[in-house]
């Protein structure tokens, strides 16, 4: 199977994005030779359409910017600093498109060309249009950064678009809430949640009708026919996390073990345990983070008692839901709640 022939080199990033990142460095005094001091990345690679970089790469060069800068919190500013230019032929097929909907399915047919690391799905649920990120591997540390810089990217290139619209929606983020974020909380204007089971920007499904301030059929076209033949050159390795989070969420009455969701992958539980760890996580922390984050959706978004959540997470009784979830966030469900 083509997920046994997959490694974590073959995960990849835009090279373009390093300039951004170089750039907010520049902008503190840090030249380009300090920042790029030992690491694999070739000067001027971020001029280069074509370039790319491996995850372990953009991770350590994401370490290296938040050692230097001292700011953890930089994703926020490098997000909001990106020009649509800065995604390349696909910024500008979504800038050209008819409707943000348009825009949008561009963006998810597409967003391999920007990178592999994460992958971008979106659909609508009830009245909320969801843009969510899958990790395709265990983003660890560096999923705040990253998460982050895409979020505050695709808020402002909406304002770019759509200029005077009211901003409404959430965010939601796979992760527990950053320390730094306390500073953060009241420059953002729609509600925040961590913990989650996936990290998602939500806004009013009705937008997605809404025409964009630079729609150019023709342009559009061009860009997507361009984007059309980058997918072409571009490895697509398989969502392995993805597929197993969907076995253990398809499983009725309780989730299923590793042996039923390597059954169900073809596989041995052998071998899963090897890809997953190949992809920096395990079958248990994948549970856990998924039961972590249904909780927490469960708790803040929901009336549910906390006796019918832990059943549903399939836990044999409250008191040891609680146990987990205190050991998860260091709060207990009611006083999450």
């Amino acid at each position: 199977m083509t997920i046994l022939k997959m490694t974590a080199e073959d995960y990849t990033l835009s090279a373009e994005y390093l300039g951004p990142m170089l750039e907010a460095l520049e902008k503190r005094g840090i030249d380009e030779q300090q920042a790029l001091a030992g690491l694999d990345i070739e000067p001027g690679c971020w001029r280069d359409p074509k370039a790319r970089v491996t995850a372990l790469t953009f991770k350590r060069f994401s370490r290296r910017l938040v050692e230097l800068t001292g700011e953890p919190w930089i994703g926020w500013e490098l997000g909001a600093s990106m020009p649509l230019s800065s995604h390349g032929f696909l910024g500008y097929a979504a800038m050209s498109s008819n409707t943000l909907g348009d825009a949008i399915e561009l963006a998810v047919k597409f967003f391999r060309t920007r990178g592999t690391i994460v992958q971008l799905e979106a659909f609508v649920e009830g009245e909320w249009a969801v843009l969510q990120l899958n990790e395709m591997l265990s983003l660890g540390e560096h999923g705040p950064l990253l998460t982050e810089s895409l979020f505050s990217s695709f808020h402002f290139m909406g304002l770019q678009l759509m200029p005077d619209i009211e901003i409404l929606g959430e965010l939601r983020f796979a992760y527990p809430e950053p320390a730094y974020f306390s500073r953060l909380r009241p420059m953002i204007p729609v509600p925040i949640y961590f913990d989650c089971a996936y990290s998602q920007m939500r806004f009013p499904a009705e937008r997605l009708q809404r025409r964009l301030r630079f729609a150019d059929p023709r342009l559009a076209q061009m860009a997507a026919a361009q984007c059309e033949q980058e997918m072409e050159q571009i490895k697509a390795p398989p969502a392995l996390l993805g597929q197993v989070r969907r076995v253990m969420l398809a499983g009725s009455g309780g989730f299923p073990g590793v042996e039923e969701v390597a059954s169900e992958m073809h596989m041995s539980s052998r071998t899963l345990k090897r890809k997953l760890q190949q992809l920096g996580t395990s079958y248990q922390k994948l549970l856990d983070d998924l039961r972590k984050g249904l909780a927490v959706e469960y708790l803040t978004q929901s009336g549910r008692s906390v006796d019918d959540i832990a059943l549903a997470l399939g836990y044999s009784d409250a008191s040891n839901f609680a146990r987990a979830f205190r050991r998860w966030t260091g709060k207990s469900p009611s006083d999450y709640r």
